[in-house]
């Protein structure tokens, strides 16, 4: 496959000093970069913090004619779009007319779960790009959702990158049992102040016969390098996203805890089993069943290490950053993929 040029518009995080260096917009484009593409990145969120103007709300003009600039100077064969939220319909119109040539794509990676957190707010965000997309790119089961078409729009799993999850925490001296993080979004870095968690509900309702090592929960999230230090001092982990379980979404959380090497505790209805056997990660059905469970892999130590090593071994081959990436290059130029994996298929 030849190098294609891309622009690669997303959050890359330089406001915020390294905070969120393991971000998926990070992951994809180092994805690309090791797939031997040529990648020009454009931080819009980056861009528009630091010129701002009354004349001028929310710098999105600023924004439009940055991106206008650099499609000119860089010629692209196709422009990657991940969150873009401060451009309107007009513009993705105006360069959508303008650069007829150049292939358009999407990822999105928060929930489009009628039954999760902010549905309708997602959906138009989703919705705003995929009209104007050759291809859409997202981390819920394409198969479930009535409002996509499949002929442009496919699953990809939250994408880990061996350059950053580097830890096998199997191989550690544990201080904690269980690992347990949540937030209110990465952009805040802190917790809403008067906001109703579900999660929070069922975090209390947890075992107390284990130790935990807990975060977002009576206490604000961890960031950075932190976030790692906390998690590999813990043999096991709760994967926990707001709203009701819908297929194959999740968090990003997920491979940061998979890919790091814990023994990682998953809803059933997410159907990760679809993708990892019993020995390599553990679904539960109900509260009563996940603290069964926990018990158990807490006073079966070799086991739990053993399907923790299982899991991320499978997880680094399967959920890898260079394989997503290039399914999303090659999905948006109808080329052959080379890989037969069943998440392609979701």
């Amino acid at each position: 496959m030849r190098s294609i040029k891309i622009i690669h518009i997303t959050d890359l995080h330089f406001r915020h000093n390294g905070r969120l260096y393991y971000s998926t917009g990070k992951k994809i484009n180092n994805g690309l970069i090791l797939n031997g593409h040529n990648v020009l990145n454009i931080s819009d969120r980056d861009i528009t913090s630091q010129k701002k103007s009354i004349f001028d709300i929310g710098s999105k003009k600023f924004l439009f004619n940055r991106i206008i600039n650099n499609i000119e100077n860089f010629r692209p064969d196709m422009i990657l779009f991940g969150h873009v939220d401060r451009l309107d319909y007009i513009d993705f119109l105006k360069l959508k007319e303008k650069y007829r040539t150049i292939k358009f794509a999407q990822w999105f990676i928060d929930p489009l779960n009628a039954k999760g957190p902010d549905f309708i707010k997602n959906k138009d965000r989703f919705f705003l790009k995929y009209q104007f997309c050759d291809t859409n790119f997202i981390t819920t089961s394409v198969n479930i959702l009535d409002f996509v078409s499949s002929k442009k729009t496919f699953f990809i799993p939250n994408p880990i990158d061996p350059s950053i999850d580097i830890h096998k925490s199997y191989l550690n001296k544990k201080k904690y049992d269980m690992f347990v993080a949540i937030s209110h979004g990465q952009h805040r870095g802190i917790l809403k102040r008067d906001f109703v968690d579900d999660r929070v509900k069922f975090i209390e309702r947890l075992t107390k016969k284990i130790s935990y090592n807990i975060f977002g929960y009576k206490n604000n999230p961890i960031w950075g390098q932190q976030f790692f230090d906390e998690l590999t001092k813990c043999s096991m982990a709760l994967n926990i996203s707001r709203g009701s379980p819908i297929k194959y979404y999740s968090s990003d959380r997920i491979a940061s805890l998979l890919g790091n090497g814990l023994l990682t505790f998953i809803h059933h209805d997410y159907f990760y089993q679809d993708f990892f056997s019993e020995n390599e990660i553990i679904t539960y059905k109900n509260i009563n069943d996940l603290n069964k469970k926990i018990l158990f892999y807490k006073t079966n130590i070799n086991l739990t290490k053993k399907i923790a090593m299982n899991g991320r071994k499978k997880a680094h081959k399967l959920f890898n950053n260079k394989v997503i990436s290039d399914f999303i290059v090659k999905k948006t130029f109808g080329l052959k993929i080379n890989k037969n994996l069943k998440w392609m298929y979701g």
